[in-house]
């Protein structure tokens, strides 16, 4: 099915007149043996004209069968538009609408950008604008470690959203705790990273929103993870955040003493001490 979809797209953008060239990226174009059977088709279309692709979905029902698209046009986050398209089958395809600059400022640049050194393949060029584009070196995007201001940012972003936490519980607000709460553990992947690079002494890949953790995190901090999401209900809420802090307050402190950062412990202590008094409470 996925294969059938995939030689649709192909055969459709030949046909079509303002699509110059298809691109496929994600994993089936890299090497890592990590594409499955679930894997998504990333393609990314390379036109003069994205706002005409943009504006009228009929290219996308030519393709195949379509249940649903997502639609993301370009925003302050996000450079080219998107459509996230699921055809019948449960094939989904995620499509990149780009302009020739897409490609010709990594061709005149003499570099690829993250997303492309792991691997792409095209598919088709009909008027040769993927010509000098650099080989792919299949390799990832090395990860840093953050400098002070970020890392006191992060710190004292995620104490904050603690803050709030013992309240909504005082009050029964568990949808609101659930809100602060994936908050919370955005932060904490984040800080889940910086760890994993801290602790490695040479480059490793933390991809990204948490994809393949379990390969790239510490044992401990595994085994830590498995008690941090709490089930609807104001008591194991209350475990499953005191879990996140116990457990966001050693790997910050670790990143910090790893990487010669200052760690905002005020911060911590401050807020801490304002939550027990609320928790102790609820007991």
């Amino acid at each position: 099915m996925r294969d059938e979809l995939l030689a649709s797209i192909v055969e459709w953008s030949e046909n079509s007149t303002i699509v110059h060239a298809l691109i496929q990226t994600g994993s089936l174009a890299r090497t890592d043996g990590t594409a499955d059977d679930l894997s998504d088709v990333d393609i990314e279309i390379i036109t003069p004209a994205p706002s005409r692709l943009m504006a009228d979905d009929g290219w996308l029902h030519r393709i195949g069968d379509l249940i649903t698209v997502l639609r993301l046009d370009p925003d302050a986050g996000q450079e080219w538009a998107t459509r996230l398209a699921i055809y019948s089958g449960g094939v989904k395809v995620d499509f990149t609408i780009a302009g020739v600059e897409r490609v010709r400022s990594m061709i005149d640049g003499r570099k690829l950008d993250p997303l492309y050194e792991r691997g792409y393949r095209v598919l088709l060029d009909k008027s040769g604008v993927t010509a000098g584009l650099p080989a792919a070196s299949y390799g990832f995007p090395v990860a840093g470690l953050p400098t002070q201001e970020k890392f006191s940012a992060l710190v004292e972003e995620f104490w904050f959203e603690a803050f709030h936490v013992p309240k909504y519980l005082a009050r029964g607000e568990l949808w609101l705790v659930k809100q602060r709460d994936w908050t919370m553990k955005e932060l904490l992947l984040r800080m889940i990273e910086w760890h994993a690079v801290a602790r490695n002494a040479g480059p490793i890949d933390v991809w990204h929103i948490g994809t393949r953790l379990h390969e790239w995190t510490d044992r401990e901090t595994s085994a830590e993870l498995q008690g941090v999401f709490g089930r609807f209900d104001a008591t194991d809420a209350r475990r499953a955040f005191e879990a996140t802090t116990r457990l966001f307050g050693r790997l910050s402190r670790e990143v910090a003493q790893r990487a010669d950062l200052d760690y905002p412990q005020r911060v911590e202590s401050q807020i801490t001490a304002l939550n027990a008094r609320l928790l102790l409470q609820g007991r």
